[in-house]
């Protein structure tokens, strides 16, 4: 599937002013870290933002938590 954005919200400012956000899917990890899940919403990430993701919500849920890497040309990058 694709990122949705009706499961994306912001929760308020982590450490050093970087913002923390939750997303809530029916996808699994694999698709979510897999490359430009997130570049929907380049405008939105900063670098150092970290997203609470609650996965597979319509299988077998699960919860992560992704550090916002690098956002380049409006690809973004999430590691576990």
């Amino acid at each position: 599937m694709a990122f949705d954005i009706d499961g994306f919200g912001t929760v308020g400012p982590g450490a050093g002013a970087n913002m923390v956000h939750y997303y809530r899917t029916d996808d699994l990890a694999a698709t979510v870290e897999g490359a430009d899940y997130f570049n929907g919403i380049a405008d939105i990430l900063r670098a150092g933002d970290q997203i609470l993701a609650s996965l597979d919500m319509d299988g077998t849920p699960a919860i992560k938590q992704y550090l916002v890497s690098v956002i380049s040309a409006g690809a973004v990058t999430v590691v576990a």
